[in-house]
Protein backbone atom coordinates (compact mmCIF):
# COMPACT_ATOMS: atom_id res chain seq x y z
CA UNK A 1 0.00 0.00 0.00
CA UNK A 2 2.86 2.27 1.05
CA UNK A 3 4.78 1.53 -2.59
CA UNK A 4 1.43 2.43 -4.94
CA UNK A 5 0.90 5.48 -2.30
CA UNK A 6 4.62 6.32 -3.06
CA UNK A 7 4.13 5.70 -7.03
CA UNK A 8 1.26 7.82 -6.82
CA UNK A 9 2.87 11.00 -5.40
CA UNK A 10 5.54 10.58 -7.64
CA UNK A 11 2.85 10.59 -10.53
CA UNK A 12 1.07 13.21 -9.12
CA UNK A 13 3.54 15.45 -8.62
CA UNK A 14 3.66 16.97 -11.93
CA UNK A 15 -0.05 18.12 -11.73
CA UNK A 16 -0.52 22.06 -10.96
CA UNK A 17 -2.38 21.54 -7.57
CA UNK A 18 0.46 19.54 -5.89
CA UNK A 19 3.36 22.96 -6.33
CA UNK A 20 4.93 23.13 -3.69
CA UNK A 21 4.58 19.89 -2.30
CA UNK A 22 7.63 17.27 -1.49
CA UNK A 23 7.03 13.47 -2.31
CA UNK A 24 7.37 12.81 1.39
CA UNK A 25 4.47 15.20 2.44
CA UNK A 26 2.22 14.81 -0.54
CA UNK A 27 2.23 10.40 -0.12
CA UNK A 28 0.58 11.78 3.59
CA UNK A 29 -1.45 13.56 1.83
CA UNK A 30 -2.95 11.66 -0.74
CA UNK A 31 -3.32 8.64 2.41
CA UNK A 32 -4.99 11.28 4.48
CA UNK A 33 -7.51 12.10 1.19
CA UNK A 34 -7.79 8.46 0.50
CA UNK A 35 -6.27 8.77 -2.84
CA UNK A 36 -7.41 6.14 -5.86
CA UNK A 37 -5.77 5.21 -9.03
CA UNK A 38 -8.24 3.72 -11.72
CA UNK A 39 -6.94 2.20 -15.11
CA UNK A 40 -9.21 2.92 -18.55
CA UNK A 41 -9.05 1.59 -21.61
CA UNK A 42 -9.79 3.93 -24.51
CA UNK A 43 -13.12 4.47 -25.05
CA UNK A 44 -14.36 3.76 -21.17
CA UNK A 45 -15.81 6.83 -19.29
CA UNK A 46 -14.36 7.75 -15.84
CA UNK A 47 -17.67 9.45 -15.30
CA UNK A 48 -20.79 9.89 -16.91
CA UNK A 49 -24.17 12.02 -17.21
CA UNK A 50 -25.68 11.51 -13.54
CA UNK A 51 -23.06 9.92 -11.84
CA UNK A 52 -22.55 11.26 -8.21
CA UNK A 53 -20.10 14.34 -8.56
CA UNK A 54 -18.25 13.65 -5.37
CA UNK A 55 -15.00 13.50 -6.83
CA UNK A 56 -11.61 14.76 -8.49
CA UNK A 57 -9.53 13.71 -10.82
CA UNK A 58 -5.60 14.12 -11.88
CA UNK A 59 -4.58 12.23 -15.01
CA UNK A 60 -1.41 10.38 -14.89
CA UNK A 61 -1.17 9.41 -17.80
CA UNK A 62 -3.08 9.47 -21.34
CA UNK A 63 -5.99 11.89 -22.36
CA UNK A 64 -9.52 12.48 -21.79
CA UNK A 65 -12.12 14.27 -23.28
CA UNK A 66 -15.13 15.93 -21.44
CA UNK A 67 -17.87 15.94 -23.62
CA UNK A 68 -21.87 16.46 -23.65
CA UNK A 69 -24.40 14.63 -25.90
CA UNK A 70 -27.45 15.47 -27.44
CA UNK A 71 -30.89 13.31 -27.16
CA UNK A 72 -30.02 12.25 -31.00
CA UNK A 73 -26.63 11.40 -29.85
CA UNK A 74 -24.39 14.01 -31.42
CA UNK A 75 -21.56 14.87 -29.29
CA UNK A 76 -19.71 18.00 -28.38
CA UNK A 77 -16.10 18.21 -26.47
CA UNK A 78 -16.61 20.56 -23.90
CA UNK A 79 -12.21 20.15 -23.17
CA UNK A 80 -9.72 17.92 -24.13
CA UNK A 81 -7.47 16.81 -20.63
CA UNK A 82 -4.15 16.17 -21.23
CA UNK A 83 -1.17 14.15 -18.31
CA UNK A 84 -1.17 15.91 -15.08
CA UNK A 85 -4.64 18.37 -15.16
CA UNK A 86 -7.38 18.28 -13.12
CA UNK A 87 -10.54 16.57 -14.10
CA UNK A 88 -14.56 17.39 -12.50
CA UNK A 89 -12.91 19.75 -9.93
CA UNK A 90 -15.92 22.28 -11.17
CA UNK A 91 -18.33 19.84 -10.72
CA UNK A 92 -17.93 18.50 -7.47
CA UNK A 93 -16.69 21.33 -5.86
CA UNK A 94 -20.04 23.75 -7.16
CA UNK A 95 -22.10 21.71 -4.63
CA UNK A 96 -24.09 20.02 -7.98
CA UNK A 97 -25.18 16.86 -6.94
CA UNK A 98 -24.51 14.37 -9.94
CA UNK A 99 -22.43 15.03 -13.09
CA UNK A 100 -24.14 17.07 -16.12
CA UNK A 101 -21.02 16.00 -18.70
CA UNK A 102 -19.21 12.78 -19.83
CA UNK A 103 -15.42 12.11 -19.02
CA UNK A 104 -14.58 9.19 -21.27
CA UNK A 105 -10.78 8.08 -22.08
CA UNK A 106 -9.31 8.81 -25.92
CA UNK A 107 -6.53 6.46 -25.09
CA UNK A 108 -5.39 4.07 -22.05
CA UNK A 109 -5.46 6.18 -19.48
CA UNK A 110 -4.01 6.31 -15.52
CA UNK A 111 -6.09 8.32 -13.57
CA UNK A 112 -5.61 9.63 -9.97
CA UNK A 113 -9.10 10.28 -7.86
CA UNK A 114 -10.21 11.81 -4.86
CA UNK A 115 -13.17 12.32 -2.20
CA UNK A 116 -14.36 16.33 -2.89
CA UNK A 117 -15.08 15.82 0.94
CA UNK A 118 -11.69 14.87 1.64
CA UNK A 119 -10.52 18.20 0.23
CA UNK A 120 -12.96 20.01 1.85
CA UNK A 121 -12.11 18.57 5.15
CA UNK A 122 -9.06 19.00 7.60
CA UNK A 123 -6.51 17.00 6.74
CA UNK A 124 -4.54 14.87 10.14
CA UNK A 125 -1.56 14.11 9.38
CA UNK A 126 -0.27 16.75 6.55
CA UNK A 127 -2.40 20.21 7.53
CA UNK A 128 -0.28 22.71 6.36
CA UNK A 129 0.20 20.97 2.88
CA UNK A 130 -3.25 20.56 2.59
CA UNK A 131 -4.11 24.54 2.86
CA UNK A 132 -1.49 24.93 0.33
CA UNK A 133 -3.78 22.08 -2.05
CA UNK A 134 -6.85 23.89 -1.70
CA UNK A 135 -4.99 27.20 -2.52
CA UNK A 136 -2.86 25.26 -5.40
CA UNK A 137 -6.77 23.99 -6.55
CA UNK A 138 -8.23 27.43 -6.48
CA UNK A 139 -5.55 28.64 -9.06
CA UNK A 140 -6.48 25.39 -11.24
CA UNK A 141 -10.04 26.53 -11.60
CA UNK A 142 -9.16 29.93 -12.54
CA UNK A 143 -6.93 28.81 -15.47
CA UNK A 144 -10.06 26.58 -16.44
CA UNK A 145 -12.33 29.46 -16.55
CA UNK A 146 -10.07 31.58 -18.65
CA UNK A 147 -9.74 28.45 -21.18
CA UNK A 148 -13.37 27.87 -21.21
CA UNK A 149 -13.79 31.91 -21.94
CA UNK A 150 -11.32 31.16 -25.12
CA UNK A 151 -13.35 28.59 -26.36
CA UNK A 152 -16.57 30.84 -25.56
CA UNK A 153 -15.01 33.65 -28.09
CA UNK A 154 -14.07 30.92 -30.45
CA UNK A 155 -17.80 29.61 -30.57
CA UNK A 156 -19.47 33.04 -30.61
CA UNK A 157 -17.89 32.65 -34.24
CA UNK A 158 -21.05 31.71 -36.55
CA UNK A 159 -19.10 30.47 -40.16
CA UNK A 160 -17.46 26.71 -40.00
CA UNK A 161 -14.13 29.10 -41.49
CA UNK A 162 -13.91 31.83 -38.62
CA UNK A 163 -14.45 29.04 -36.15
CA UNK A 164 -11.51 26.83 -37.22
CA UNK A 165 -9.40 29.73 -37.65
CA UNK A 166 -9.87 31.43 -34.30
CA UNK A 167 -9.00 28.16 -32.95
CA UNK A 168 -6.39 27.47 -34.95
CA UNK A 169 -4.70 30.90 -34.22
CA UNK A 170 -5.47 30.60 -30.29
CA UNK A 171 -4.18 27.59 -30.31
CA UNK A 172 -0.62 29.05 -32.11
CA UNK A 173 -0.84 31.89 -29.71
CA UNK A 174 -0.56 29.49 -26.68
CA UNK A 175 2.35 27.28 -28.27
CA UNK A 176 4.05 30.33 -29.60
CA UNK A 177 4.43 28.62 -32.85
CA UNK A 178 2.74 28.59 -36.17
CA UNK A 179 3.38 24.78 -36.34
CA UNK A 180 1.80 22.45 -33.90
CA UNK A 181 -0.02 19.84 -33.37
CA UNK A 182 -3.75 20.23 -31.89
CA UNK A 183 -4.78 17.03 -29.44
CA UNK A 184 -7.91 16.18 -31.74
CA UNK A 185 -8.70 14.36 -34.26
CA UNK A 186 -10.93 15.39 -37.38
CA UNK A 187 -14.21 14.15 -35.64
CA UNK A 188 -13.05 15.21 -32.50
CA UNK A 189 -11.96 18.92 -33.68
CA UNK A 190 -15.55 18.96 -35.32
CA UNK A 191 -17.29 18.18 -32.01
CA UNK A 192 -15.05 20.64 -30.25
CA UNK A 193 -15.62 23.44 -32.41
CA UNK A 194 -19.84 22.12 -32.68
CA UNK A 195 -19.76 21.93 -36.56
CA UNK A 196 -20.21 18.99 -39.56
CA UNK A 197 -17.49 17.04 -40.17
CA UNK A 198 -17.93 16.75 -43.50
CA UNK A 199 -17.93 21.10 -44.03
CA UNK A 200 -15.13 21.20 -41.38
CA UNK A 201 -13.57 18.98 -43.69
CA UNK A 202 -14.28 21.10 -47.11
CA UNK A 203 -13.08 24.19 -44.86
CA UNK A 204 -9.64 22.76 -43.94
CA UNK A 205 -9.39 21.98 -47.75
CA UNK A 206 -10.58 25.34 -49.20
CA UNK A 207 -7.60 26.86 -46.75
CA UNK A 208 -5.03 24.98 -47.37
CA UNK A 209 -5.89 25.57 -51.80
CA UNK A 210 -5.60 29.09 -50.75
CA UNK A 211 -2.67 29.12 -49.20
CA UNK A 212 -3.08 29.84 -45.19
CA UNK A 213 -2.55 26.93 -43.78
CA UNK A 214 -1.05 23.48 -44.35
CA UNK A 215 -2.68 19.96 -42.47
CA UNK A 216 -2.02 16.58 -41.82
CA UNK A 217 -3.72 14.63 -39.99
CA UNK A 218 -3.58 17.00 -36.44
CA UNK A 219 -0.51 18.46 -37.96
CA UNK A 220 -1.06 22.23 -39.01
CA UNK A 221 1.18 25.24 -39.94
CA UNK A 222 -0.77 28.73 -40.13
CA UNK A 223 0.60 30.10 -43.48
CA UNK A 224 -0.27 33.98 -43.22
CA UNK A 225 -2.09 36.02 -39.83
Amino acid sequence: MQQETTYLAIQAKRSAIFDGIGIERLSALLACLGAKRQRLAKGEALMRTGDRADRIGVLLSGALSVSTYDLEGRRTIIKRIGPAEIVAAAQSLSGAETMSVDVEADEDSDVLLVKTDRILSPCENACAFHARLVRNLMRALAVKTIELNRKIEILSHRSTQDRLMAYLRSFAQQKGTNEFDIPFDRQQLADFLCVERSALSAEISRLSKLGLITSRKNHFTLRRQ
